[in-house]
């Protein structure tokens, strides 16, 4: 056969033709399935189905584009009809109108998923945000909730530091777990373009990791993947996640990164399974949990010294003990100190590490400008923290800075819009302020989303007294005496409250109580319950003492509105300026 006459005899009988028509009609045919099917609940095999039969269709096509020609009479065999007829026909010319057509509508389709990001406006933040639904445990036994969650937390994590990309924070992300929702409604309530689901099933030797990416808007996915990891594999699972997500989001990745994303936490299984169960304990936030958190994370770095998220999640434990008052402040910096160190020394560009050292630089060691640098070093290495703005937000309200704190909490609330912690801190931001109208809500929310949130309580009891709204001030005081056991760091509290509502003898039997006891309890506390008393003398005692021990309450003495009648006494300023960093212990930032 003559390959040129045979190439002439294909465009005769329009085989390009229909070829190229073919291909552009089933690439839209794919794209419908892939698109529209998820949408119907449609199974995966169903879109695969569509693929498999498309291409098999391809010769199919070409065959019957070779053997029949279409003509005003209809279908014929092309041997049938008279070459001198077909020419004259032309019926390639309809061909050619279908094909333009066809690329047309992909030419269209293409153009506008691509810019698609503009048509939301000028806020970019908006057309890229993300919220992560925690992973679903699979496994046939339901004991890898730890797991399920630990990579859903990585995950997170690893989002976070892509720029240009808003990430819902843990907290809000987690309050939706075990809830039979909609995502699309979930994604809806959290004002977010896309959302990531997904499940874990872990089995002796092998993890099943199944992540989609789903557009809320449309409810489209616009990718998926099943993961089959070895347990060494998956050390590196959350960062591919990311790095695929950022792909169908249409984010280049920043060499940082990228660098950041090509970095493992651990080489060794077992010690990143030890700290997946210790973060897990930790964010339970009971001391007890804690304790039990700070083992495993101190097995981990046994088995692999170079984990500096594992030495970090020591020093965060000792940390949350010295908040809960479970540990001295002494013994927050002792145990805490050496573990950030380790971790920074291991990898400089860990946000959460300085995160921690700056919080216990303020909290602890009171080196408010160190503690600064830290918090600003943090967010430059992750903007999308939520942790890192509100723990910065507390500072600057703590050194009267309410405007830029009010900043900062906002950012995080952003971040983290269902954490009942955040809007807490929001409220005790406002009450520093004095703005008491303002802090009330922002309480009532927290306890609304969690309802024994005990130190929503707290900071609503001292707003309402503020405010002159003594009875419902008395009553929250109350209920945060009944979510901390009685302890008498919250009795103390009532016994403000009763001091602020005029009723000094029932303030003072509290306070005799609890005097009286071996317990612990705050001195800094026993000092605004003496300024309501107009027992001046004692309040400046009380403070001593209370500067002597370090007590994690002072760092709120210049604006805590519990100590107004204080400051206008000289004896205050003197009080303020034996406020200083405790050299001994904290050895300063690198």
């Amino acid at each position: 056969m003559d390959p040129k006459k045979f190439l002439v005899e294909l465009q005769r009988r329009n085989v390009y033709k229909v070829g190229i028509a073919y291909g552009v009609v089933g690439w839209l045919l794919i794209q419908i399935a892939t698109q529209l099917f998820p949408v119907f609940e449609i199974p995966n095999w169903g879109a695969r189905m569509v693929v498999v039969i498309v291409l098999l269709g391809f010769p199919v096509a070409l065959i019957l584009a070779w053997a029949y020609e279409l003509t005003p009479e209809g279908l014929q065999r092309t041997d049938e009809v008279d070459p001198q007829l077909s020419r004259t026909r032309r019926p390639g010319r309809k061909l050619d109108f279908v094909i333009i057509g066809v690329l047309l509508a992909v030419i269209a389709v293409m153009t506008f998923r691509h810019y698609r990001p503009a048509i939301f406006g000028p806020n970019e933040a908006a057309s890229k945000s993300i919220a992560i639904l925690p992973f679903i445990d699979l496994s046939q036994t339901k004991e890898q909730d730890y797991f399920s969650d630990g990579i859903t937390e990585q995950i997170i994590n690893s989002l976070a530091h892509i720029h240009g990309l808003l990430v819902v924070a843990r907290t809000t992300a987690f309050s939706f777990k075990n809830k039979d929702m909609d995502v699309r409604e979930v994604g809806r309530q959290l004002h977010v373009t896309h959302m990531l689901e997904g499940s874990v099933n872990r089995g002796p030797d092998k993890v099943r990791v199944v992540a989609r990416l789903i557009d809320v808007a449309n409810g489209f996915h616009l990718w998926s993947e099943t993961y089959y990891s070895t347990e060494k594999d998956l050390l590196s699972l959350q960062s591919d996640v990311a790095k695929k997500v950022a792909s169908a989001l249409r984010i280049e990745l920043h060499l940082a990164e990228t660098t950041q994303f090509a970095k493992s936490p651990t080489q060794d299984p077992e010690a990143y399974d030890l700290y997946l169960r210790g973060r897990y304990l930790l964010n339970k936030r009971t001391p007890d949990s804690i304790q039990k958190g700070r083992a495993l994370f101190e097995q981990a770095v046994a088995k692999d010294p170079q984990f500096a998220l594992g030495h970090a999640g020591i020093a965060d434990s000792y940390i949350l003990l010295g908040k809960a008052g479970a540990i001295s402040p002494d013994e927050v910096s002792r145990g805490a100190w050496s573990e950030i160190s380790n971790a920074l020394g291991i990898d400089e560009n860990l946000a959460e590490v300085y995160i921690s050292r700056a919080t216990l630089l303020a909290d602890f060691d009171w080196n408010w400008p160190a503690a600064e640098a830290d918090f600003q070093k943090a967010l430059a290495l992750n903007p999308n923290s939520a942790i890192a703005h509100h723990w910065y937000s507390r500072y600057l309200a703590q050194l009267g800075r309410s405007d830029e704190a009010l900043k900062e909490v906002t950012a995080a609330e952003k971040l983290d819009p269902l954490s009942p912690v955040i809007l807490t801190s929001k409220a005790k931001i406002f009450s520093a302020a004095h703005r008491y109208q303002d802090a009330i809500p922002y309480c009532l929310k927290a306890i609304d989303l969690e309802g024994n949130f005990r130190l929503a309580f707290q900071v609503l009891a001292q707003a309402y007294l503020h405010n002159k709204q003594y009875p419902e001030g008395i009553e929250a005081a109350k209920k945060y005496v009944e979510l901390s056991s009685g302890s008498g760091w919250a009795k103390l509290e009532l016994a403000y409250a009763y001091a602020v509502a005029g009723n000094k003898s029932e303030s003072d039997r509290i306070v005799s109580e609890v005097t009286s006891q071996p317990e612990p309890f705050s001195p800094y506390d026993m000092a605004t319950i003496s300024a309501v008393w107009h027992d001046t003398s004692g309040a400046f005692r009380w403070l001593e003492k209370a500067i002597e021990q370090r007590s994690v309450d002072v760092i709120w003495i210049r604006v805590d509105p519990r100590l107004d009648p204080l400051r206008s006494d000289p004896r205050f300023a003197q009080v303020l300026a034996r406020l200083v960093p405790r050299h001994s212990s904290s050895p300063p930032p690198e």
